[in-house]
């Protein structure tokens, strides 16, 4: 099984969202300890509640012990993203997708058309956004 690490509900600042009533259970999947710290807190803070795993098989750990939820963010090539989300969304087929990648050449896998992709380096505003479209302004997966 892979390593999982679970990540508290809140990080204990205001959340800008809080107030709406807006928080979202994410998975954030990444093999890069300080990135994947940094992902989680960004979006604690807005009120988001989240859990996190280095690895494919520690998200599908975290998925069966803590889910479902409502976003996955993970690594396209580092922790085989696709196939993780293809997996996941057996289980919780309303769940959106948000791939981080570093490729710049345009040479993705294919992805659904409701799914997001996050080009590295980004900005904690940068990575809100794409998570506030994902989650708030694009319908659930599975009701068009």
């Amino acid at each position: 099984m892979g390593q999982v690490l679970y990540a508290p509900q809140f990080a204990g600042r205001p959340s800008r969202t809080e107030h709406a009533g807006t928080v979202a259970r994410v998975l954030v999947v990444e093999s890069e300890p300080a990135t994947l710290a940094a992902i989680s807190q960004a979006l604690q803070s807005e009120g988001h509640a989240t859990a996190t795993a280095f690895d494919a098989p520690g998200a599908v750990a975290v998925a069966e012990r803590l889910g479902p939820f409502d976003l996955l963010i993970t690594d396209v090539e580092a922790t085989g993203g696709v196939e993780l989300a293809d997996a996941l969304r057996r289980r919780e087929p309303g769940m959106q997708v948000l791939y981080v990648t570093s490729c710049r050449d345009g040479r993705l896998p294919a992805l659904f058309d409701d799914d997001e992709v996050i080009e590295r380096p980004f900005s904690e505003s940068e990575l809100v956004d794409a998570v506030s479209s994902l989650l708030y302004w694009r319908r659930p997966r599975g009701t068009r």
